[in-house]
């Protein structure tokens, strides 16, 4: 009975080490009160300590609420040092249309990229305790959430400097397959295509909803990328293709040397994501892009919880190699304060530069790096 009695205990000391709280507040950028779960580490109310954030982005039909299970993991990987303490944020980027919104501004659906880089964020930095800097915020999220991730890594680097995509849909080139294609006809029944047929085609309208909306074309106010008998509409795709990260990479060269990448895909995976991922890798590789790809022999979220604990130690690797004090402290006080607020302003004034001014790491000096030294400072 005492082993019993100690085993539960410890089962117990496990899984009670972090607090999750359930928030909302109002984004500018949908014009909508939006959920969001939040993990704190243990002792977070107890303590003046700052964290790195890792804000995580759902699959498509997900919401915040759907991958709690997650959090036992986080418990754990943060009780035997395995990973930082850090504070990490569900978000919730499902739509009441389509189910899911890909992280993407879109006429139809609203702006969810902005919602996320923008709203969401600066929520969080100025709700709770966060070193208030790029080089201290990630992005991890799986299937239409590894997309996300991807796709804000790209655009934001100025925000973000690490992520990592789980079975993501990163070259879209992938979404065009023989096998998807007749997954949906089979659900039509040689009927005409709706978002109600099944799952795979409700995905495809959601896809079109974020990458091809039309709200001059009733009653579903999108362009798909197929017709009723499975033809290819080309140009439907090309506005697709615009969104592809895979293509989009070309233009975002200096961006991606600056970022922490991770991405892994299940050579089994059932919507045939794993070529494209392999393709992902390749062009990194050629174009000498650093980067950790992690393939595996699985499917495509029989893993995940697995996966997710390799991302998280991937952010909290990279998050332990930034040297706190360098990051903004001008004056090298090992302080962030008026000083080098002050500092930074004389340095643009005699137009200077300084790398540890450089607080988006673009190489220039400017208001910019004033803001988030700003909001670094007023976050300390």
């Amino acid at each position: 009975m005492r082993k019993i009695l100690m085993l539960f205990l410890s089962i117990a000391f496990i899984f009670t080490q972090g607090i999750v709280e359930y928030g909302s507040f109002y984004s500018e950028s949908l014009a909508e009160n939006r959920n969001y779960t939040i993990y704190l580490p243990e002792g977070y109310y107890e303590q003046d300590e700052e964290y790195p954030v890792v804000y995580f982005l759902h699959g498509f039909g997900g919401t915040n609420n759907s991958y709690n299970a997650f959090h036992s993991s986080l418990n754990s990987m943060m009780t035997d040092g395995t990973i930082m303490k850090m504070i990490v944020v569900s978000a919730d980027g499902s739509t009441d249309l389509y189910s899911g919104s890909f992280y993407t501004n879109s006429i139809l659906n609203g702006n969810y990229e902005d919602y996320i880089a923008y709203d969401l964020v600066n929520h969080i930095d100025t709700s709770f305790r966060t070193l208030a800097m790029k080089e201290f915020r990630g992005l991890s999220g799986h299937s239409m959430g590894g997309y996300g991730a991807f796709r804000l890594g790209l655009y934001h680097s100025d925000i973000f400097s690490s992520f990592a995509a789980h079975s993501g849909p990163i070259h879209l080139e992938s979404l065009n397959n023989p096998f998807l294609i007749n997954i949906i006809l089979i659900e039509a029944f040689f009927g005409p295509l709706e978002p109600d047929n099944g799952p795979t085609t409700l995905m495809m309208f959601g896809l079109s909803a974020a990458f091809s909306p039309n709200l001059d074309n009733p009653p579903w106010y999108v362009d798909l990328p197929m017709d009723n008998g499975g033809n290819v509409n080309w140009d439907v795709f090309e506005m697709w293709q615009a969104h592809d990260p895979y293509l989009l990479i070309d233009n975002h060269l200096e961006t991606l040397a600056t970022q922490n990448i991770y991405f892994d895909c299940g050579s089994q995976d059932e919507l045939q994501l794993f070529p494209h991922n392999e393709d992902m890798h390749d062009k990194l590789f050629e174009l000498g892009i650093e980067h950790t790809y992690a393939p595996y022999s699985g499917s495509h979220s029989g893993s995940i919880y697995q996966k997710l604990e390799d991302s998280f130690e991937f952010h909290s690797n990279y998050f332990s190699t930034i040297d706190f004090g360098q990051v903004g402290d001008l004056n090298e006080d090992g302080l962030l304060n008026i000083l080098d607020i002050v500092q930074i302003v004389n340095l643009i004034l005699d137009s200077g530069y300084q790398d540890t001014a450089d607080m988006n790491s673009d190489g220039i000096i400017n208001i910019l790096d004033v803001v988030a030294l700003v909001n670094a400072v007023l976050g300390n």
